[in-house]
């Protein structure tokens, strides 16, 4: 029997406009009714994977039977759980009788039985919308499939509306709605609210019509007090007007910790992203985005551990180029660890004859788990920058010394900080010490060469792949301009800016731009890094890449020729860098040339090969190493590289030009990152023009 009122007439209409509802169709008998949930107000770590329930009663009737056969409750056993549909959204359709009344709530829980902090999964009390004075959400069903508008829930102990919302919607704004937790960095020591807070946002000011800044933040996040792990959740809202933002747009951003300028990034996470789509411009108006630890950086409940960490850099192949002198005052540092200020932050290394490398040990306390981000950092003497003194460089900037590791594509060097007394990050291509901008020794080049630079500027008079202002072929100035490059530097030009380009030409209009260094300067690294600068009808410049991560300008390498059996390199006296293809942002990042692996002519030529051809390695299986041989019967280019039984590339041996000649190469079984490979099957592939031949071998360790 159905409950009735003596105003339940009058109050259905009420109730149906309060809730927003709205109808989708006419039905005879029951009626389907779909509610949908937003939990980016919940207190505790509810994820994607977590449980979200309807509990409640119908018609103040507990276990009540609902059409289709679903129970409602106000315990575990109700039948109406939620499904998630991305983020902090959650959704649920079933059907109920016409006129008939739900009173109920929210729980949420990371199963049925373990319900959110504070209350155990519970929202708190509502504002009556019903004659009886209840302080649950009410629904009344119509007769008609109605989808209620989407509701908030509600974590606290204050009576609220049952629309409510943690934001105010209005007309002619987009409202972004952010939230970060920040229980790992308050474990680890890093933050303190009451010391280094508050918690902001900074981003791309292009997406978001400087609305954000990458440089100052313009949105400060809110703690919320009651959240789980003592008040670790920070949030706020940023309103952007509408006119302001060209649809599909996509926004880049970070969290940033106010008072820590330091090391007040986040710096073990990429560019964080969301875009303005239409439906939310045009159609909704606002969004949740679903919350995520500052950093990555998990809560454990493990107590921070103290550490000595040795870092350890070869300079050898800076000194070569003239960029470094210990003789004049120049040092070497580590930032990251400690901070980012090269003032305060600074982790001094002293150079051990031993090693032949600067080093120093220090202690660090940090959660075991945690990445530690951090990059060398060169203190030049201040004589550098006196013209009238002999250790003078052009263009030096003495705060620009940090390097940019072609490994990372100029990101920040990592690694995992353990639970021992003492540790040490792996050196580079399985060296044990690390390289300054992974250049070693043996990637100095001494002799005479030419390089050519190729770029396919196509993409970039293009509106669907350059939302930047177009760039016009045969009437602006294109550019390869160095950045962040220690290479432009010993060419007498700066790292970065106007004073770091080279024109680039395209006479015969095929829109494939090329720029030809003939008179380098040597010792010349073969290391290089760049973005691509283009003129403007109004007058400016136009640059591609940018940010902090992988991607932010292009890495290419110069490929030897050949590596002798001593170990020595021989470079080409030309080389044509592969053509490189104009993009915004995400700029390719090539894995540098394998210079230890011995690879050259055989001494036993006779007449020289006719065919191509890759011989079985020998031995096989093999341990630690294997020799491999191959023919090239003219002038071509030759791809050799190591696949593993699903197909990914794990290194690549020979990637460069070959004369006529009879060829080996030794692997010794690491990878590209200078790891270690495990045992197991690997395929060996061999290419050049249409040829093609695998052949398979064993790594036994």
């Amino acid at each position: 029997m159905k409950t009735r009122y003596g105003v339940f007439l009058a109050m259905m209409t009420l109730c149906l406009v309060l809730l927003g509802t709205w109808n989708v169709g006419h039905t005879q008998g029951t009626i389907k009714v779909t509610f949908n949930l937003n939990t980016s107000t919940n207190l505790d770590t509810l994820g994607e994977d977590g449980f979200v329930q309807i509990r409640g009663s119908l018609n103040w009737q507990t276990g009540a039977l609902l059409p289709g056969g679903k129970t409602i409750d106000w315990n575990a056993t109700s039948d109406l759980v939620m499904q998630n549909v991305g983020g902090d959204y959650w959704t649920i359709t079933f059907e109920m009788e016409p006129e008939d009344t739900l009173y109920f709530k929210f729980w949420t829980g990371f199963d049925a039985n373990t319900g959110t902090h504070p209350n155990g999964g519970w929202e708190g009390p509502f504002n009556p919308a019903d004659p009886v004075d209840a302080d649950t959400r009410t629904f009344i069903s119509g007769t008609t499939d109605t989808v209620v508008a989407l509701q908030y829930y509600h974590p606290g102990s204050d009576k609220v509306d049952q629309m409510w919302r943690p934001f105010e919607s209005k007309p002619d704004t987009v409202a972004i709605y952010f939230r970060v937790n920040m229980g790992g960095v308050m474990e680890s020591e890093r933050f303190n609210p009451d010391v280094n807070g508050p918690v902001g946002v900074r981003g791309d000011p292009g997406a978001s019509s400087g609305y954000l800044d990458w440089g100052s933040t313009k949105l400060i996040l809110n703690r919320e007090m009651g959240s789980v792990n003592n008040g670790s959740f920070w949030s706020g809202v940023l309103y952007i007007p509408k006119d302001s933002i060209e649809v599909g747009t996509q926004q880049e951003y970070k969290f940033f910790i106010e008072n820590d300028t330091e090391n007040g990034w986040e710096n073990n996470v990429g560019n964080r992203k969301y875009v303005y789509t239409a439906t939310l411009v045009n159609v909704r108006g606002d969004t949740t985005l679903h919350w995520r630890y500052f950093d990555d950086l998990q809560p454990t409940g493990q107590q921070p551990y103290e550490s000595t960490v040795t870092f350890q850099v070869n300079l050898e192949a800076l000194e070569k180029i003239g960029l470094f002198d210990r003789g004049v005052g120049d040092k070497i540092g580590v930032l990251g660890p400690k901070g980012w200020d090269a003032k305060n932050d600074l982790i001094e290394l002293d150079f051990v004859a031993l090693l032949q490398a600067w080093a120093t040990s220090e202690p660090l306390k940090l959660i075991p788990g945690s990445m530690v981000a951090y990059k060398y950092f060169i203190v030049w003497d201040s004589s550098r920058v006196d013209p009238n003194s002999p250790n003078y460089i052009p263009f030096l900037d003495l705060g620009d010394g940090w390097e940019e590791p072609g490994l990372t594509g100029g990101s920040n060097r990592l690694f995992e900080f353990k639970a021992e007394p003492n540790q040490t990050p792996p050196g580079d291509f399985g060296k044990e010490v690390q390289f300054f901008d992974t250049v070693p020794p043996k990637g100095v080049i001494e002799t005479p060469i030419k390089l050519t630079f190729q770029v396919d500027m196509r993409p970039a008079a293009d509106p669907n792949t350059n939302t930047k202002t177009l760039f016009r072929p045969g009437t602006d100035q294109a550019f390869i301009q160095f950045d962040g490059s220690m290479f432009s530097l010993s060419q007498g030009m700066s790292r970065s800016g106007e004073n770091a380009r080279i024109p680039l030409e395209d006479p015969d209009g095929d829109g494939i731009y090329t720029a030809t260094m003939d008179s380098l300067k040597l010792p010349v690294w073969y290391m290089v890094s760049y973005i691509i600068a283009y003129t403007t009808e109004t007058g400016g410049i136009e640059t591609n890449g940018g940010g902090l991560e992988k991607g932010r300008r292009y890495y290419q390498y110069v490929h030897p020729e050949k590596v002798n059996d001593d170990g020595t390199v021989v470079w080409p006296a030309e080389y044509v860098f592969p053509v490189v293809t104009w993009k915004e942002k995400d700029l390719d990042v090539e894995d540098p040339p394998d210079l230890d692996t011995p690879t050259g002519v055989l001494d036993d030529i006779a007449g020289g090969p006719e065919t191509f051809q890759l011989a079985q390695n020998y031995p096989n299986p093999f341990n630690p190493e294997t020799e491999i041989r191959y023919d090239v019967p003219k002038n071509a280019h030759v791809k050799i590289a190591v696949y593993n039984m699903m197909g990914q590339l794990v290194k690549t041996l020979v990637d460069r030009q070959h004369v006529r000649g009879q060829y080996k190469i030794k692997w010794n079984g690491l990878n590209d990152q200078g790891q270690s490979v495990a045992s197991g099957v690997y395929f060996l592939k061999m290419t050049s023009g249409d040829f093609l031949q695998v052949r398979k071998m064993a790594l036994v360790r």
